[in-house]
């Protein structure tokens, strides 16, 4: 088994959240819940991951290098 890094990003819509990420494009999750989001773009992920490499179609590399959430007083 391989592992593969990709950030992904979560951000609520209503009453649902949408998982998705940058480096994957295409690739986008949704759910009632953030659990529920993050299963389905982790299931998405693999698809799309095992897809790639049954093509024989290179992976992208993660571009994010560093990411925080910051809090900035005003």
């Amino acid at each position: 088994m391989k592992y593969y890094t990709y950030p992904i990003k979560i951000e609520r819509e209503g009453r649902k959240f949408y998982a998705y990420s940058e480096d994957l494009p295409g690739v986008y999750g949704i759910g009632k819940t953030i659990e529920e989001a993050k299963a389905s773009i982790f299931e998405a992920m693999r698809i799309y991951i095992r897809e790639s490499r049954a093509r024989r179609k290179p992976l992208p590399r993660s571009r994010t290098v560093y990411s925080e959430t910051v809090s900035i007083a005003v």
